[in-house]
């Protein structure tokens, strides 16, 4: 688990905030269409396996479980975007 907390992204405080495992999404819309984004295709997740690097994720089949935050005053889930992949 990550040790730094981090400030909630919505109110900017982390008086609030608490490590939690986030489950994020198996694959990315980007994925799931070849690489071909569909218009009109509304997203249930914000973050998926594939768009985080994957150094940072656990082995199968447990790589939708990552190490993110959670602010108990806004109720908002949040991962560092430390996880994220360098756009390509």
């Amino acid at each position: 688990m990550q040790h730094s907390l981090e400030p909630c992204l919505r109110c900017g405080s982390a008086q609030h905030v608490r490590p939690k495992e986030m489950l994020i999404g198996a694959a990315s819309p980007k994925k799931r269409f070849d690489g071909e984004e569909k218009s009109g295709y509304q997203r249930v997740d914000q973050l998926a396996v594939d768009e985080c690097r994957p150094e940072l994720l656990k082995e199968p089949p447990l790589q939708q479980l990552v190490d993110g935050f959670y602010c108990g005053q806004c109720g908002a889930g949040f991962v560092s975007s430390s996880i994220l992949q360098a756009a390509k």
